[in-house]
């Protein structure tokens, strides 16, 4: 009995060692789709693939700068006195010259003020002249003359003072420029101080930037600066003209201003864009990473 448990195990080992013959020819002859190079997985084709370029403003060095665009000249202008707008002359982006009257006030009852100060003034004017003759006849003394004659220095400051008030009611242009908006309609009631125009310039327009505080080893007025405007995607060239006095401490940036130049004529005011010096090749301490001219 025992010598036949004996040979059935010989049998299985045998066949055991069979199979894992076979096998191993068979995998012999496939080889694997990976060593065969046929299909390249997904970690191979990224280990071949070559590196891609570094970033150009990581590889440069100084990134750009952003910018807002403001006109040269801006005047919001308000109301000084209470009133009713009697009449609008303009619409939201006109071009208007100096002095163009673009908005008026009703103020009927600045000018009933400004009459009766005008007749008070009339009557102490007359009660001087008569304190005089008075004066004259030694019917009256200098104390009463002296009064009629502060009366009367009295109400003509009076009427000055309303006519200062009635020349707020007239909204003039105070430069050449455009209206960029317009806070009140006809008939509104407007109170001291309310908004009632916007107007901007016409003339060259301006950036302002926050650049690193390490720009100031190189940075001066008449520097040149390459600007992108997001809006238009175009080039300008911007000239710095001014360069604040102090550095932010928490930023670690110093506030400076910039013009355009003549053919910036499609940026508006509110335009915004990045910006990156151009240095002159003989300047050694200009920032690496930047437009060389």
């Amino acid at each position: 009995m025992n010598n036949v448990n004996e040979g059935w195990r010989s049998v299985r080992a045998l066949m055991l060692l069979t199979g894992l013959a076979l096998c191993a020819s068979a995998f012999a002859a496939d080889p694997t789709p990976a060593a065969a190079g046929a299909v390249a997985t997904p970690d191979a084709a990224v280990a071949a693939a070559p590196e891609s370029a570094p970033d150009a403003t990581a590889d440069n060095g100084a990134a750009p700068v952003r910018f807002l665009v403001m006109a040269n000249q801006e005047s919001p202008l308000s109301s000084v006195v209470a009133g009713r707008v009697s009449q609008v002359n303009v619409e939201l982006g006109d071009t208007v010259k100096a002095g163009k009257l673009l908005v008026t006030l009703d103020c009927s009852e600045l000018k009933a003020r400004r009459d009766a100060a005008d007749a008070e003034y009339s009557a102490a004017q007359i009660k001087y002249e008569a304190k005089a003759k008075l004066q004259g006849l030694h019917s009256a003394g200098a104390l009463e003359v002296g009064l009629a004659a502060a009366d009367v220095n009295r109400t003509r400051s009076q009427i000055k003072i309303f006519e200062a008030q009635l020349a707020q009611c007239r909204f003039t242009a105070p430069f050449d420029g455009r209206v960029a908006r317009i806070y009140v309609k006809e008939g509104q009631g407007v109170g001291a101080g309310a908004q009632v125009i916007d107007l901007v310039s016409n003339g060259t327009r301006k950036a302002r930037l926050n650049v690193p505080s390490g720009w100031t080893t190189w940075l001066a007025p008449g520097a040149q600066l390459d600007a992108v405007v997001g809006e238009t995607g175009k080039h300008y060239p911007m000239t710095v003209t001014h360069i604040s006095s102090r550095v932010d401490a928490v930023s670690q940036t110093i506030e400076i201003e910039a013009e355009f130049g003549s053919d910036a004529q499609d940026v508006l005011p509110g335009m915004s864009g990045r910006a990156t010096p151009v240095c002159p090749k003989a300047a050694a301490q200009c920032q690496s990473g930047t437009t060389n001219s």
